[in-house]
């Protein structure tokens, strides 16, 4: 969906969190069943497969977020690819206009050795 189209559908939440994937597109889904699980499941591989290739001690959210090049985003945390697409921070930027995100929130990108932990994984395939 549009980020305009996710505004609208959880802009009068309760709870006012502002929960989703940014695809490297700019639409945004819902993280279904969890970040991590949506992130799998966009990746189209296996999760064996997916585990068997990261470095040992590194965080899954950070290297599947640069592995399919998809934004997880909370409201007061969005971890980025090394290289965002323009379209996701035009993105986020709405989602921010739109008041989903905290003012202070966090942009974490992923670092060097995530970048070629998932070059090397994908070398493999």
């Amino acid at each position: 969906m549009k980020s305009i189209e996710f505004i609208e559908a959880h802009q009068g939440d309760e709870d006012e969190k502002c929960e989703c994937i940014i695809l490297p597109d700019g639409s945004v889904e819902e993280p279904i069943p969890s970040h991590i699980g949506r992130l799998v499941a966009l990746s189209q591989k296996e999760s064996d497969w997916l585990h068997a290739r990261m470095e040992k001690g590194m965080e899954p959210l950070l290297w599947l977020v640069q592995y399919t090049g998809c934004m997880a985003v909370w409201q007061t945390r969005v971890v980025s690819p090394a290289v965002p697409a323009k379209k996701q921070m035009d993105t986020l930027e709405e989602l921010q206009d739109g008041a989903m995100l905290a003012p202070k929130y966090v942009l974490q990108k992923v670092d060097g050795s995530y970048e070629e932990s998932v070059r090397r994984a994908k070398g493999q395939r």
